[in-house]
């Protein structure tokens, strides 16, 4: 079953174009990393983030390919380097979460008015 990882960061300078360009060239590189099916991430445009303006969200192939990422030398690198920098000095600047896709469907259930039992 596919693994989702959703991460929301408390950016220190969330308009910065330099920052949202790191952000970018870094999910581009993060993403040919063995085990990544996507990655997509963006500014926040709502009130609603309390306080996180920043989020990624990647898809993996499996827990394990999910857990291998994490200790992925690019991926290590890249959030050392590039992410904690720019981070807000906020507390509990970063907050994750990880789930199996059990790919919910939004289709409806109910029957058309011409069904007759």
């Amino acid at each position: 079953m596919p693994i989702v990882h959703i991460v929301l960061f408390k950016l220190e300078s969330p308009e910065d174009s330099k920052v949202l360009a790191m952000l970018k060239e870094g999910s581009q590189l993060l993403s040919k990393i063995p085990g990544v099916i996507s990655a997509s991430g963006g500014p926040n445009y709502t009130k609603r983030g309390k306080g996180y303006n920043y989020g990624i969200s990647m898809v993996f192939e499996s827990k394990e390919a999910e857990a291998a990422y994490q200790v992925h030398p690019d991926h290590v690198k890249f959030v050392k380097e590039r992410v904690r920098p720019a981070l807000s000095k906020a507390s509990d600047p970063v907050l994750a979460v990880d789930f199996e896709d059990m790919s919910i469907s939004t289709t409806s259930t109910t029957s058309s008015p011409q069904s007759k039992v």
